[in-house]
């Protein structure tokens, strides 16, 4: 009976607001401990309009772009906005937007899936979409190699039905082999531009499942995502469904060319930064195999703005802002790329935590090429807190910054101290997950966020 366990979630939602907590698994997991079947009674009634995103990076800005489509398209969207992407915090999502009887009152559904959880919630869920974006080295500890989960993510997908889309970014190896044999109607995005490459230490050489040879690289975007081929055999990156193009960044936003079949948009977005592209490119594919209208998704997207802690813009104390969220080694490196191309001055304060949800495991933050983006960019003073702040500013000390610029405090006196030392420069807050929580739970309390 769904109604026990949607009624036991409820009740200790009501408990989590009434404490304090922010609830966002919580009522999942109790209400899945009275009824592990919750998920699957309370969306089956739901035929149509349900996406799963998952992947190491974009998942969260993918996943609420495509519900801001959705939405603004006149759906009534469930969806697990807040980020927990386990099994437990989609329950708490769909508890949250049941009726106190178990009956859903939403006609579409996009959830921000973790990927080692991807196994558990496809069948439970049976998605009409399923978008993946990327993987890289992401929380080793926890997850393993990236062949090891990319086959776990493959052989959860392999009971589809064959009415089900796949979308997979065709410029990342280890995502493009997934299509490979599945029955699901399989389609691939990804970018034709002669965009200026990024520079990672974090690459991750594929190579080609056909001969054993290591792919080369027509173009690299960033990471290893790019246009490859195997030399030996001419095995290559999928033909593209979804083309970004003509792509044009600054610090105010993005302009790019989308094709698909005989159809050319121009898409705008006020999100920054050439991984967004394909956040942008993802989602925007998802939308037309929903069959929404060309010019909504077009609105929509030009009309989003950013989630909590992925490149938003606030201010504090008069003085501009950008917070975004750094959980491994490309992100990272994404993130200190774009903000080497603004003409400006900048201040950071870095948060990095070691909790379980962070991974406990920080020497990740040592593939990060911090020498390059110091010798580009104009950066005054470095703040870093965190339980794991010390690591951080050791890690930034061997880059060759100066020390005596270099500050580790915790996290209320950090905020304060980037305020008092910024003069003309932009601040730049980079948290990790659990940092990320708590730097915006601090930030509401100072009536920064609303």
């Amino acid at each position: 009976m769904k109604g026990l366990g949607v009624a036991i979630g409820k009740l200790v939602n009501i408990s989590c607001k009434i404490t304090g907590k922010g609830g966002t698994s919580l009522p999942g997991k109790i209400a899945l401990m009275a009824d592990d079947h919750l998920i699957k009674k309370l969306i089956e009634p739901l035929k149509e309009n349900k996406v799963i995103v998952t992947g190491t990076n974009g998942k969260t800005t993918t996943s609420g772009l495509i519900a801001h489509l959705l939405s603004y398209s006149g759906r009534k969207v469930v969806h697990n906005r807040e980020g927990a992407n386990m099994r437990t915090g989609i329950a708490t999502s769909l508890i949250k937007s049941s009726s106190l009887t178990g009956n859903l009152d939403r006609d579409a559904a996009v959830f921000e899936v973790d990927e080692a959880n991807l196994s558990f919630v496809v069948n439970e869920i049976n998605p009409n979409v399923v978008v993946i974006t990327n993987f890289f080295r992401d929380q080793l500890d926890r997850f393993g190699e990236l062949d090891l989960i990319v086959n776990k993510v493959k052989k959860a997908l392999s009971d589809l039905s064959k009415d089900s889309f796949v979308l997979l970014n065709a410029d990342d190896p280890f995502t493009a082999s997934i299509g490979e044999d599945l029955e699901a109607k399989v389609l691939y995005y990804g970018i034709e531009d002669d965009i200026k490459s990024l520079k990672s230490s974090s690459f991750e050489q594929k190579f080609c499942p056909v001969c054993g040879t290591k792919y080369e690289y027509k173009k690299i975007y960033y990471g290893h995502l790019g246009n490859y081929y195997c030399p030996n055999c001419g095995k290559k990156r999928p033909s593209l469904d979804f083309r970004a193009s003509d792509i044009f960044l600054s610090e105010d936003g993005i302009k790019f060319k989308l094709s698909y079949k005989d159809k050319i948009f121009t898409v705008k977005s006020n999100l920054v930064g050439l991984y967004n592209v394909y956040n942008i490119l993802a989602s925007t594919s998802a939308g037309m195999l929903l069959n929404l209208d060309d010019s909504t998704i077009l609105k929509a997207v030009e009309n989003y703005w950013p989630i909590e802690g992925r490149l938003q813009k606030i201010q504090i104390r008069g003085k501009k802002a950008i917070i975004n969220l750094i959980k491994n080694p490309v992100g990272f490196e994404s993130t200190l790329n774009m903000l080497s191309q603004f003409d400006k001055p900048l201040n950071l304060l870095i948060l990095i935590n070691d909790n379980y949800a962070d991974g406990r495991d920080v020497s990740w933050l040592w593939d990060v090429n911090l020498e390059e983006f110091l010798s580009k960019a104009k950066v005054n003073h470095i703040i870093t807190s965190g339980l794991r702040a010390e690591d951080m500013a050791l890690r930034v000390k061997y880059a060759g910054f100066d020390t005596e610029r270099i500050k580790i405090m915790p996290l209320n006196e950090a905020v304060k101290e980037i305020l008092d030392i910024t003069k003309e420069e932009l601040i730049a807050i980079l948290p990790n997950y659990t940092a990320l929580q708590d730097l915006n739970k601090y930030l509401k309390s100072q009536g920064a966020l609303k």
